[in-house]
């Protein structure tokens, strides 16, 4: 009887270890809920627990703000879509955060729409926006997508940057296997575009289709460059400068960008900047 005391409990112990790590039953809201980890200056994307390389996968994230000039006047409210898209995969999670890029502090405020698949968090100082456990499932496969609002701070804090990061996970219940995506989008004053010393006695550049797939028209309002040859200059979201290429008329092909966000600079043929503004490619 001594044995079999003792016996008891030991296998009692066994049998709640073996349901505590247990894999997660398939099926919806059984994706894990985890902390900060976009990519940001301090903390790890996905790839901190997922491993692998981020961007390399199959697959992408785009990130499309109302306002598509990439520049926010204090207290300007952005509506965010975040879509993950991959291919043969019906399991997807984000997660984002906004610093300042002055000392990469926690700045603006997010808010979101629907509760059951998007959520507001702290981890630590900093705050995030994310999918929830319920947020995570695919119906159809192949592609996922979130909303949010970002709110501006109340006064001009210099040049901000949206970090983001997203899983495209194969759903076996594991870190192996899966493909992380990562995006930064910068954010400047209204009163600061990049390049011009005087943003406002510069024309005023309108483009169109907004999102754009192939190609973009566009025009200058108060153009006063009389015709004189002009460059278009590809900038991307985080502010790197991809091609420039001779205008011959009011349109630029953009059919070989990946998607995402980018902004479109005109300059006259002396260098100086005739207006300049941001677009989604498709």
């Amino acid at each position: 009887m001594t044995i079999k005391t003792l016996l008891i409990p030991k296998l009692a112990a066994m049998v709640f270890i073996m349901a505590n790590f247990s894999s997660p039953p398939n099926g919806p809201c059984d994706s894990p809920v985890v902390g900060g980890h976009t990519g940001a200056p301090g903390e790890t994307s996905c790839t901190g627990c997922h491993g692998g390389t981020a961007n390399t996968g199959p697959g992408n994230m785009t990130l499309m703000l109302s306002d598509t000039t990439l520049r926010y006047t204090p207290g300007e409210i952005f509506d965010a879509k975040v879509v993950l898209r991959q291919a043969g995969l019906d399991k997807f999670g984000f997660v984002g955060l906004a610093l300042k890029d002055a000392d990469n502090t926690t700045i603006g405020t997010f808010t979101i729409d629907d509760v059951v698949r998007t959520r507001t968090f702290n981890d630590g100082p900093r705050k995030y926006v994310s999918h929830t456990p319920c947020g995570a499932d695919a119906t159809p496969s192949d592609s996922l997508s979130w909303t949010f609002h970002w709110k501006a701070p109340a006064t001009n804090v210099g040049n901000i940057t949206l970090y983001l990061a997203g899983l495209a996970a194969n759903h076996n219940h594991a870190l192996s296997g899966d493909d992380t995506y990562t995006l930064m989008v910068h954010l400047i004053p209204d009163s600061i575009a990049l390049g011009l010393q005087d943003p406002a006695s510069l024309s005023r550049l309108k483009l169109w289709p907004n999102p754009a797939s192939d190609v973009v028209q566009f025009s200058l309002v108060g153009d006063a460059s009389n015709g004189s040859t002009r460059m278009a200059e590809i900038w991307s979201a985080d502010g790197r400068f991809l091609s420039s290429k001779a205008l011959t008329q009011n349109n630029l092909s953009v059919a070989d960008l990946q998607s995402g966000v980018y902004r479109l600079r005109i300059t006259h043929e002396n260098g100086a900047v005739l207006g300049q503004t941001s677009f989604l490619k498709q």
